[in-house]
């Protein structure tokens, strides 16, 4: 069986080629579900919490997927129980 270029494998069939067989399309654009837990509840009651930004309450909480729209809600007191993954 010839070797060619266009094939890591010799008993490849000729209308597959690697990339299409072997690897799935990625998400160009993977949807980040956000969550917050009982930690950033629970910062959100503490002294000063109005004035942090979102980096500094993802820091301090450990919540990476936490976003602007959920720090406003913590913010203004709205939430009262943890949501997504943090729900028991």
């Amino acid at each position: 069986m010839a070797i060619r270029p266009d094939k890591n494998v010799l008993n490849e069939h000729a209308k597959f080629n690697t990339v299409d067989k072997y690897k799935a399309k990625a998400d160009e654009n993977p949807i980040q579900v956000a969550d917050i837990s009982a930690m950033d509840i629970s910062l959100s009651k503490s002294r000063g919490y109005s004035k942090i930004s979102l980096d500094m309450a993802r820091e301090l909480s450990g919540n990476p997927t936490l976003t602007q729209n959920e720090l406003k809600d913590l913010k203004e007191k709205n939430v009262k129980e943890p949501t997504g993954k943090f729900k028991q």
